[in-house]
């Protein structure tokens, strides 16, 4: 029986890793699939798993292949270079436009400013903000071993799809699964060295991207971007019932845009009303991580490239990024 290339193809699409349970193609990655008449040749890379589930996953390759009728079957896995990265977060809001890459680039720098080693990730494919907001203009190298270099700025590595396009007007007309491709490659083929944390930026909603980061990356943690308003809230509470849903366990909430001081008078206005970290925290029981305030130093740093936590200015906005940095490494290491 002659057995088509695209069957196997199939085949491997249905199949889930022994000991993981998660399907195959959605953690790893196949090289290649080759039919020679009867014989079939399948080249797979994998996350590192143990040698009994490799066995037995060679095994169930094998015996669902020539269920279509290939006379032998060649199964090679390889496994690829173990990150060593000590937390990943990945910062979601359910929409956009509330902050939350200012909340990302900010609470990366802050990290890296309190002595850790830090690297962010920027997932929001479309609209990718993180290359502006850092200052950065420049393509990451490619290094020997074909791993991609991510630029290092502010202490922090940074990935973007942002710095492969040509321009910044280029825009990124993908489906899904390119999507899901080039997040696995951020993590998997970017040479991020030794970090204490990841930050993932998420984009809005909880579509391709951010199921590839909560399902196929070893995700563990996730902190949520919220402004006061009820629209936001509402928003934010799907992407941390996404978060649960995936086993991410919730750090806390950031409530961004919660209010703007008068520069000249010192009056507090709630631009977009009120209460909407504590209605998350009351509701779900997750940590109010803090309170950011509107301020136009904010916007010119995300314009210029200069994060609010590394301007000489003390400013109730920059006190707060390093209050909620402090709070995530409290949640995490107890220090």
């Amino acid at each position: 029986m002659l057995v088509q290339q695209t069957k196997v193809v199939d085949v491997l699409k249905s199949l889930f890793v022994p000991g993981l349970k998660k399907l195959l193609l959605s953690i790893g990655s196949l090289n290649e699939v080759r039919v020679n008449e009867g014989n079939v040749y399948i080249n797979i890379s994998l996350p590192e798993i143990p040698e009994e589930d490799a066995n037995r996953l060679k095994e169930i390759i094998t015996n669902k292949v020539k269920e279509l009728g290939a006379e032998s079957v060649d199964v090679k896995i390889t496994f690829r270079k173990k990150q060593d990265i000590k937390y990943i977060i990945a910062i979601a809001s359910g929409k956009g436009g509330v902050g939350k890459s200012t909340v990302s680039t900010n609470l990366a720098v802050a990290l890296a400013r309190l002595g850790k080693k830090v690297g962010i990730m920027d997932a929001d494919i479309h609209g990718p903000d993180i290359p502006m907001m850092f200052g950065i203009n420049e393509r990451p190298m490619v290094n020997n071993e074909k791993r991609i270099i991510p630029i290092e700025k502010y202490g922090v590595k940074v990935i973007s799809i942002g710095s492969l396009l040509d321009s910044d007007s280029t825009p990124v007309i993908w489906r899904g699964p390119l999507i899901t491709k080039i997040i696995e490659q951020f993590y998997n083929d970017v040479e991020w060295g030794v970090l204490d944390f990841l930050i993932i930026d998420l984009p809005p909603g909880t579509g391709d991207a951010s199921l590839t980061i909560s399902q196929s990356l070893p995700t563990k943690y996730g902190i949520i971007v919220t402004t006061p308003q009820d629209v936001s809230v509402l928003d934010a509470s799907k992407a941390l019932s996404m978060f649960k849903q995936t086993n991410i366990e919730v750090i806390g909430v950031v409530e961004n845009m919660s209010y703007f001081v008068c520069p000249s008078t010192g009056e507090k206005f709630e631009i977009f009303g009120s209460g909407g970290g504590e209605r998350m925290q009351s509701e779900f029981g997750v940590k109010l991580l803090g309170k950011v305030p509107i301020e136009a130093k904010v916007r010119e740093g995300g314009d210029t490239g200069m994060p609010m936590v590394l301007i000489e200015e003390n400013t109730e906005t920059k006190k707060e990024f390093v209050s909620i940095a402090k709070e995530v490494l409290e949640s995490l290491e107890g220090n």
